[in-house]
């Protein structure tokens, strides 16, 4: 065989295995189209779990999803006089038109008393939810709305499970979020209330995590920040939901107007939070050792987020007025074991310090850990400086100065013209003499010389305040200062 053929088979040989390798990928990707619509497929929803690139996924069990593209539901419409009418909603795949979403809010209402068709409908809305068309056309129809009265009324744990992964999916757009009002007590009461390591709680929580996400329904949390510390406190005794719950706390430490209010928090202490998060290495897995790196690095940027602001917060007073007057620096409205102590108070901050070293295996934990103590040293440095700044304004503002008026330097008047002439400064002079002659003509303490005139008595005067017969006057300057 020749070169030349022998290269015209190398290149058949390419072009045919290239040509089944395209061919497997086309294969393989009809495949996963067409498991995709297979009942068995599961509809996953992406939640935030804090702000940047990270993700939790909610995946609904194989068991919520319905069959086929769409599922059709029968429902008798007094618009047709009582006739059956056959409508097709789409099952996620195809987003819901306007039409749809308002008539599958008709089925949501209908179906109240039917349990099994009630459950069909939430997965429904659960599946159509994950596309963003269908999360603005089932909010305008009222939804959410439909969802938290439900949430309020229902006992059953599968359907509050159902309604809490639409509502998770719902919470992912950024015009949906603008409707969950009043929704963030309900949860953190469901959660609360609700046993140990169950579903709901599971939902509960996730959803909290998505509804911290946007500034918008902050405000929500402070005002039940009672109830959210009881829920911190609950959540200690399971990692999944110490890990949840820290998620939230991050999101809700980065927006300022929640400071004072997180401050408040009693159910959080840095160092058991350490301890819980660094256990014996050879006593876990790999696993397990994951987790806790997890959850530390959560706490660690909530405190750091905190400590952070608070240095800001501080530093833009301080450069603003010399005595800070503020929540800021006032223990008062905090109790001996919140949040507040560890960020201001020497020893708690010298004993968390004591603990925080960068000695994890994650960088990301270590350079949190080297941020969270530098903010801390900054807090007391400032706290510093405004304690010795408040004490020099107290010694600046005090009434009870004494004052001693120097009696040897003349009073300034105010400068008026004044016209002088020979005639006019004669006549001062002769005034002048009179007048100190007058003052002094009862005085025992400068005897004039009986043969010198009277005119004599104003040098007089001048001798008695320049010099005595010993030479040893000391004068008003020096005797004020003695």
């Amino acid at each position: 065989m020749s070169s030349r053929q022998k290269i015209y088979v190398g290149l058949a040989v390419s072009a045919s295995v290239c040509t089944g390798i395209v061919l497997f990928l086309y294969l393989r990707h009809r495949r996963k189209l067409a498991l995709s619509k297979t009942p068995n497929s599961k509809t996953s929803a992406s939640i935030f779990s804090h702000r940047g690139s990270q993700y939790t996924d909610i995946t609904s069990s194989s068991s919520d999803n319905v069959s086929g593209n769409s599922e059709s539901v029968k429902f008798r419409s007094d618009e047709n006089q009582g006739a059956t009418v056959e409508v097709d909603i789409p099952g996620g795949c195809i987003p819901l038109t306007t039409d749809q979403a308002i008539v599958l809010m008709r089925f949501l209402d209908e179906s109240k008393n039917d349990i099994e068709r009630l459950h069909r409908i939430l997965t429904n809305i659960a599946n159509s939810a994950t596309i963003n068309e269908s999360q603005i056309n089932l909010t305008n129809a009222g939804c959410i709305n439909h969802l938290r009265d439900i949430l309020l009324t229902t006992n059953n744990d599968t359907t509050k499970c159902k309604i809490l992964l639409a509502l998770n999916n719902l919470a992912l757009n950024d015009y949906t979020i603008t409707h969950f009002n009043g929704i963030v007590s309900i949860v953190i009461n469901l959660c609360r209330t609700t046993s140990l390591n169950s579903s709901v709680r599971l939902y509960g929580l996730n959803l909290l995590i998505n509804m911290s996400v946007l500034e918008y329904l902050h405000d929500e949390y402070m005002k039940d920040i009672n109830e959210f510390d009881l829920l911190i406190k609950s959540t200690f005794e399971n990692q999944d939901e110490m890990l949840s719950i820290g998620k939230v706390l991050v999101n809700l430490s980065t927006n300022k107007l929640n400071i004072e209010n997180l401050l408040k928090i009693t159910s959080i202490e840095l160092q058991t939070i350490v301890k819980l998060c660094t256990p014996n290495k050879k006593l876990i897995n790999n696993d397990v050792l994951s987790k806790l790196e997890d959850i530390l690095l959560r706490y660690v940027t909530f405190y750091c987020n905190l400590a952070e602001m608070i240095v800001n917060e501080l530093q833009h007073k301080s450069q603003s007025t010399y005595n800070i007057k503020s929540w800021l620096i006032d223990p008062l409205p905090y109790r001996q074991s919140a949040v507040y102590f560890e960020l201001f108070d020497h020893d708690k901050q010298m004993s968390s310090k004591s603990i925080l070293r960068p000695q994890y295996a994650s960088n990301i934990i270590n350079k949190q850990i080297k941020r969270l103590r530098h903010a801390m040293d900054t807090i007391r440095q400032i706290q510093f400086e405004s304690s010795v700044l408040s004490v020099n304004d107290e010694f600046n503002d005090d009434d009870h100065i004494t004052t001693v008026t120097d009696f040897s330097t003349p009073k300034k008047f105010p400068e008026s013209p004044i016209i002088i002439d020979d005639n006019n400064l004669e006549n001062s002079f002769d005034v002048l003499t009179k007048d100190v002659n007058e003052q002094f003509e009862d005085d025992n303490t400068i005897l004039p010389d009986p043969c010198s005139p009277s005119d004599q008595s104003l040098p007089s005067f001048r001798s008695a305040n320049s010099t005595n017969e010993n030479n040893t006057f000391t004068s008003l300057d020096e005797s004020i200062s003695t």
